[in-house]
Parts: C-alpha cells; structure tokens; sequence
C-alpha cells in the first residue's frame, strides 16, 4: 500500500534521526519524576532499543518476536531493580509513545497523507506498543514479586528511604548503625548489570549498595583505594546526616561528569565547581566584566582562556600548568602575557585578596569557555 510506504519511510527517517530519540527521552522524562531522575543516559539507552524494535518490526514487516519482546522485559526488570515504581514506568513509557504517534501524524500530515488512509498501519504501531506494554507489566512484576523475599532488596529500599531523607529509623532497616559514621558514595552507573560489576571492583568493605535514584550509591565505614569509574565519596558521617550528603554528592557528581573528570573523588574537593556551577548567572556577569576583549569564537583567544584555568587550578604554578598542557613553561607564561593584554589578567591585586580574585578569574573563565560562539 501507497500509506504503508510513506509511513515506512518516514519511520527510516525519524530513525536515522538522533533528535527525534532526544525528543523522545525528554517527553519520558517531563512526564514522570521518577524516570528523570535516572542517569539521561539510562533512559536514553532503553527507549533506543524499543524504537529500534518497533520501527524495525513495521519497517521489515516482521512483527514482534520473543527476542524483540525481551527488550521490554530487560527494561522492566532495570527498572524494578532500580527503584521505580510501575506506575511511573508507565507513565514514561505512555510519553514516549504518544509523542513518537503524534510525530509520526505530523509528518504524515506535512507529507499530503490523510488520517483515515493511515489508520490500519497505525493501529499495527499501536498493536506493537500494547504488545511491549504487556510485557512490561508482567516482567515488572515477576521482578518485583522475586525482590520482595530478598533480604538484600530490602536493606536497599531502607537505603532508598534513609538518602530520600526518610527517619534516621531506616538506617537499622538498612543494616547500619546509628552510632558509627559512614561515607557515601555515588556513581553516575545506572545499569543494573554493570552496577554489579563496579560494586564488586570497589571491594566494598561493609554498609549497604545499591541503586539509588538509578544510580549505584554505597554507604560504607571505609573508601575504596580507587575507582575505574566516576565516583564521589562524601567524608564520614552519622547515619542522620547521610541524606544531605547524598543530594550534595550527586550534585559534584554532575560537576565532576562536566569537567570530564575520573576516578574516586572527595566530595569536599569539589567544593569549588559545586559552588561556581549552582549560580551560572552570576559567572556570566563576571565574564562580561572581565573577558570582554576575548572573542568566543576565536580558537586561540580559547586555548588563552584554557591555559589560564589550568593555571588557576594549579596555584599559579607555570611549571605545573606546563606539564599539565605537556607544552614548555615559556609557552605557558606567553600565552598568559597575551591574555593578559586583552583582559587584565594579570594584574595585580590587593594584598589579602589574591584568593578571591583568584576565584572571581576562574569563574568568569568557567562561564566564557562555557558560552557557544555565534555563527
């Protein structure tokens, strides 16, 4: 049929489009809090497989198989595991899917092709979903139904209540102490599977782990000697303040994730991106004020401003800030004479006040480098 290939081939073209999956995921995750608390990229990576499953299965004309029906199932399991609620499973699963129909009809519509002539191929589409839908239910529950005789399971769940901010009570249901101080830890892992493997190489030496708003979070008396992967760690605390800590470290977490960083990190030494990130208005006044010669779009007037920050982050150490760039000091100093005839860089500051200015610099940096030039 004529409608039939039309909707094909705007279903390849939405797929080859990685807007339409972006526009997905925000729609997931606008629609139920829950799933936008997850790692963007953990709901990114299920709604890409169950597009690609649908739109395959229409575009091939092969129909839902077992194996494509698993990817439901490998979903609703994750997110069991990982705390959320079937409800807003759902929900986001219901956005998803109204936003791919209604983008599906808008196009059609653009295209010249009339509703009525494309309603069989739209219920087929939507047969696939309810076929998706179902499995997602019933894996949901096999999951949640197996969890509910897990002693593990329920420690984790008073850990979910204790860092949601729930009764100091929940640390007992946990298994911790309310005498004793513990770290927490947050990592940006939210698949459960390899949740599992980084739980083991942090060798954990006791407390609790387990995903925590989608991401593999640890309250434990002892850090682990290192991380292959992000993780923050906040210093040791009783058990009734561990909620706080926990909403700061996720937020270092996102600090540490924009500046790219790896391995085990103190929360504490992050306190300065935390700080610098939470008020970006007030760092892009300070670069207006301080970086008005530096063009955003010229490349060399960017390396200037990059030296400048690893200059700042190593103390004003040329050496350091060298070494760091893996260029010559000479080029370092340079470069900063440079940046300091476009913007005052290098003037010098009232005694006393070096720290502050300091600071003042690496925020308007931050908030400059931080700008898209223009076209």
């Amino acid at each position: 049929m004529a409608e039939r290939a039309v909707l094909r081939r705007l279903m390849e073209r939405m797929r080859a489009d990685p807007r339409t999956l972006e526009a997905v995921v925000e729609a997931a995750r606008t629609e139920s809090p829950p799933i936008a608390a997850l790692p963007v990229q953990e709901v990114r990576r299920h709604i890409a497989a169950l597009l690609a499953v649908v739109s395959a299965a229409f575009i091939d004309e092969s129909g839902l198989n077992e194996d494509d029906a698993r990817v439901a199932d490998r979903l609703a399991t994750d997110r069991a595991l990982q705390g959320v609620p079937l409800a807003a499973l759902l929900e986001g699963f219901q956005a998803a899917r109204s936003h791919v129909m209604t983008r599906l009809l808008d196009e059609a519509r653009s295209a010249g092709v009339s509703l009525d002539a494309l309603i069989e191929e739209l219920l087929e589409l939507d047969a696939y979903a309810n076929g998706l839908q179902n499995r997602l239910i019933h894996a949901f529950r096999e999951t949640e139904l197996s969890l509910a005789h897990s002693a593990h399971a329920a420690r984790v769940q008073a850990l979910r209540d204790l860092l949601g901010g729930g009764p100091v009570s929940c640390a007992a249901d946990a298994g911790l102490d309310v005498r004793r101080r513990y770290h927490c830890l947050v990592t940006d892992v939210g698949d459960p599977r390899e949740a599992r493997r980084v739980e083991a190489a942090l060798g954990l030496a006791d407390g609790v782990s387990g995903l925590v708003d989608g991401r593999l979070c640890a309250v434990t008396t002892r850090l682990p000697a290192a991380a292959a992967t992000l993780v923050v760690a906040g210093p040791a605390v009783r058990p009734g303040e561990l909620a706080e800590v926990y909403r700061l470290g996720r937020t270092a977490l996102a600090s540490a994730r924009r500046r790219g960083l790896e391995g085990l990190w103190e929360l504490t030494a992050l306190a300065v991106p935390v700080a610098l990130d939470a008020h970006p208005a007030l760092g892009e006044l300070l670069a207006r004020e301080r970086l008005a010669g530096l063009d955003a779009a010229d490349e060399f007037h960017r390396l200037l401003a990059e030296t400048a920050v690893v200059y700042l982050d190593h103390g004003g150490r040329a050496d350091q800030t060298a070494a760091a760039l893996h260029v010559h000091p000479n080029t370092v100093k340079h470069r900063l004479r440079r940046l300091a005839a476009l913007t005052g860089f290098a003037d010098p500051v009232p005694p006393g006040e070096a720290l502050a200015d300091a600071l003042r610099w690496r925020w308007a940096l931050q908030a400059w480098l931080g700008r898209v030039p223009e076209a």
